[in-house]
């Protein structure tokens, strides 16, 4: 598509949470990827990827460095097994440098202080054991990522939007966000008019005249 606005885009995405996109594509979606603090608001930005190819992380770092405002590291970490890259100090760098969110295809850790901090993280899940400073080959910035769950595999590419709530994560690519928006934003609307109506009679105890009229 020619001629697409990201950061309309980005903000258009921004009112519509990820189980309405659930409910309208499996595309981009990253199952075991989850919130390691509770989101009260649909988080989206431009993703930058990073993969590690050893124990260095330093890829990490020089990402931090050169991601913009507002943007997601993706960080493929798969080959650490149980190990975390991700940790309290670079959450505190993720916050100076002004990112949105960090994903981590893989474990972090800190939990504890990321909670406080407040930042979004999303990964796989939590680990005690971490990396350590390394001279082995140093991974990439900007190469595409293979995520694969059980028989399915997504490829995320730096300049995919990230789009997550407490719910899960969607990556898609610009193409694919801007072909689903209006349909994403009919569904939110609709959805959204009848929880309300719902919420309204069962605040006010008026169920039965919602469902009798």
């Amino acid at each position: 598509m020619n001629d697409i606005d990201i950061h309309d885009l980005i903000d258009s995405y921004k009112e519509i949470g990820t189980s309405t996109i659930g409910h309208l594509t499996g595309v981009g979606y990253l199952p075991d990827i989850k919130a390691l603090n509770p989101c009260t608001a649909t988080i989206v930005g431009r993703v930058l990827t990073v993969q590690l190819t050893s124990d260095n992380t330093d890829v990490i770092n020089q990402a931090l460095i050169q991601a913009a405002p507002n943007d997601v590291l993706c960080i493929d970490a798969q080959i650490l097994g149980i190990k975390a890259c991700w940790g309290a100090l670079r959450t505190c760098a993720a916050i100076y440098e002004k990112l949105s969110a960090v994903i981590i295809i893989g474990q972090a850790t800190d939990s504890a202080q990321i909670q406080q901090l407040d930042f979004p993280v999303f990964a796989q899940g939590i680990s005690a054991i971490t990396t350590f400073k390394s001279d082995q080959t140093k991974g990439t910035l900007a190469s595409d990522i293979a995520y694969r769950f059980a028989e399915q595999t997504t490829i995320i590419r730096s300049g995919d939007i990230a789009i997550m709530d407490s719910d899960g994560v969607f990556i898609l690519s610009v193409d694919v966000a801007q072909q689903l928006l209006s349909d994403c934003q009919k569904k939110h609307k609709e959805d959204e008019v009848k929880f309300q109506m719902f919420f309204e009679a069962y605040r006010n105890n008026q169920l039965d005249k919602l469902f009798n009229d």
